[in-house]
């Protein structure tokens, strides 16, 4: 949806749900400094229309905050905030009940977006205690609702996207730490989060809408930014010293969307029990790792003769990958992991209506791991104009390979290293195979008028070459990758 700074927009909106929940002292007039300093340290312009201490309260009037990126931008109105001394050392930061945002993007070879949003909070108020060099700020948010109204294309021929989200329920902790960096520490959950989004394509005619809830969202992070340096050059903020460390989980949800066009309507329901994902970024590496458990799915559409349905028992995906060019070989890993996944007996019978095959629940595990080379930073401007990513593969652990469907399970691992002194690398090294139940599945195939024969016997010569019995049903085989090019399969050259 969003094509500007999404990044910074996300940064503006959390940290208004806090009030000032990551920038404030211990007197009105040095959470409003602080504030200040702290968006200007993330690349924003702070601008206030009047200050006015009344009182024990600091009222500033006015504010906006600007970050302008290249071809794309981005503002937040806040008509008023009011920073009230306590008396006791802590301060109470509260906003106006209504803030406005608008963001533009016109991009090269992309039509114009413009996006304008409205935030609502009630009752929303931070207690800020500690010391100028280690600050603390306790959240409570009872509501708050954002919407947002974007289109994308000129005059006469956008498209009009409107999005709608209530967080119920928010409370937490931000800690920031103040000398050479901001060093900022947070956990915050909130208790329900709804959102709704429709659409239009004056092109085509086509309509959408969707509404759906989140339970139980929680999230906890870390966030080191060295003073001076900017954002918007990760490369460079990296190499300084730039960490993040984000972590998040929510209970279970659920969405529909239902859509009209020249092909009729589609109607679609999904749900979920968990989930949870975790980000890391910093010089020696990206991490990004996600899961879900129990998810459903249900579809209807004029296409499919009747309504389809699917579900997954467990979605697990993990990626490191090395981002700096440190001179030595980095670790990479890369798994996505799809565990019992089962389909409605009606889109069997599409293809397999007398039953012949085994319906059990199929899985796809693929885990990698090795090390890499960064020859230039991945996020520099350098490398946005290469053609092929700056990054030489050193070695390759097959750490798990599983692909269980009707019946049979191929399971492999090994490990292999790679030559890369010649114009195309070399792999050295040994992978490891078992196959269970192929036979049964290509009779299956037959019997099920999915295969002829005559392939089926292509399909049992190819694997008596390459694979050896070692039980009823039951195969393996070992590839070798030989210094020199030399190819082996259960010992015999295939190249």
């Amino acid at each position: 949806m969003a094509r500007v700074n999404t990044a910074g927009i996300g940064a503006v909106c959390v940290t208004l749900l806090s009030t000032t929940a990551a920038f404030a002292d211990v007197t009105p007039e040095q959470v409003w400094d602080a504030w200040q300093k702290g968006y200007e340290a993330y690349g924003y312009e702070v601008l206030a229309g009047s200050t006015d201490r009344q009182g024990d309260t600091l009222n500033v009037s006015d504010v906006k905050l600007v970050n302008e990126m290249d071809d794309s931008s981005f503002t937040m109105t806040i008509p008023k905030i009011m920073l009230r001394d306590r008396g006791d050392g802590t301060v109470e930061a509260t906003m106006a009940e209504k803030m406005t945002g608008e963001a533009t993007a016109d991009l090269p070879e992309e039509d114009p977006m413009q996006m304008d949003m409205v935030m609502t909070q009630t009752g929303t108020s931070v207690v800020v205690s500690g010391s100028p060099e280690d600050m603390i700020y306790d959240i409570t948010s009872p509501n708050m609702t954002i919407e947002m109204d974007q289109k994308i294309g000129t005059d006469g021929e956008t498209v009009p996207v409107k999005v709608w989200a209530s967080i119920k329920d928010t409370t937490g902790r931000y800690e920031m730490k103040q000398g050479d960096s901001h060093d900022v520490a947070s956990q915050i959950k909130s208790a329900l989060v709804k959102f709704t989004a429709s659409g239009a394509d004056p092109e085509s005619s086509g309509t959408f809408n969707m509404t759906g809830q989140i339970a139980d969202v929680a999230y906890s992070g870390n966030f080191i930014l060295p003073n001076g340096v900017a954002m918007e050059k990760l490369d460079q903020a990296l190499n300084a010293g730039m960490n993040l460390d984000f972590k998040a989980s929510y209970g279970a949800g659920s969405y529909e969307i239902t859509a009209d066009s020249k092909d009729g309507p589609v109607q679609m329901k999904s749900s979920s029990q968990s989930g949870s994902f975790d980000v890391k970024m910093a010089k020696d590496g990206m991490h990004y790792a996600g899961t879900g458990t129990k998810a459903t799915l249900e579809m209807t559409s004029q296409k499919l003769p009747f309504p389809v349905s699917a579900a997954m028992d467990e979605l697990d995906a993990d990626f490191t990958i090395p981002v700096s060019a440190l001179g030595d070989t980095q670790p990479y890993k890369a798994k996505i992991a799809l565990k019992r996944l089962t389909l409605s007996d009606n889109v069997w019978s599409l293809f397999d209506p007398q039953s012949k095959l085994p319906r059990d629940p199929a899985s796809l595990v693929i885990d990698l791991s090795g090390n890499a080379t960064v020859t230039s930073d991945l996020f520099s401007p350098e490398t946005a104009n290469m053609s092929v990513p700056p990054m030489k593969v050193d070695s390759a652990n097959v750490d798990a390979l599983q692909l269980t469907v009707a019946g049979a399970d191929l399971r492999g691992n090994g490990a292999v290293e790679f030559d890369n002194a010649g114009p195309t690398p070399k792999p050295i090294g040994t992978l490891d195979f078992t196959l269970k139940g192929a036979n049964a599945l290509m009779d299956n195939l037959v019997a099920a008028g999915l295969v002829p024969q005559d392939q089926i016997m292509f399909g049992r010569m190819m694997l008596g070459l390459y694979a050896k019995p070692t039980g009823d049903d039951e195969m393996q085989s070992q590839v070798e990758f030989k210094d020199g090019g030399e190819i082996l399969v259960n010992g015999q050259r295939v190249q």
